[in-house]
């Protein structure tokens, strides 16, 4: 749709797309175009709130043996955008990481929910 495009990853099962050097991605075989207008939604939530949503990752990595300094996010799902208008943010990091990562959730312009696992 114009300048913005979307590529199926079939080893995924989601589609794929980039804004403004963030990676979105969209589970299900059909795309739905408005996933272009929640992705620049969630890029003025995502800036607006980078104090708030480094706290909720440092938060989470507290006590762990990650190197807190290499965190990264890694990309931005909007599989529950269209039912909840939620945003999952995941950020990984280096091989100290493993396969933790931290998930922060943002609905409503607010951070809903934080949490790190495996």
């Amino acid at each position: 749709m114009g300048d913005d495009w979307a590529k199926y990853s079939t080893t995924l099962e989601e589609w794929e797309f980039e804004l403004d050097g963030t990676e979105f991605t969209l589970s299900g075989r059909e795309f739905d175009p408005q996933a272009f207008e929640w992705a620049r939604t969630a890029l003025v939530d995502m800036r607006r709130l980078l104090p708030e949503i480094d706290r909720e990752v440092l938060k989470n990595l507290d006590g762990d043996s990650c190197d807190v300094s290499t965190r990264e996010l890694l990309s931005v799902s909007l599989d529950d955008y269209a039912s909840k208008g939620e945003i999952n943010l995941a950020f990984t990091g280096d091989d100290s990481w493993g396969d933790f990562g931290v998930n922060v959730i943002l609905a409503g312009g607010k951070i809903v929910d934080a949490y790190g696992g495996d």
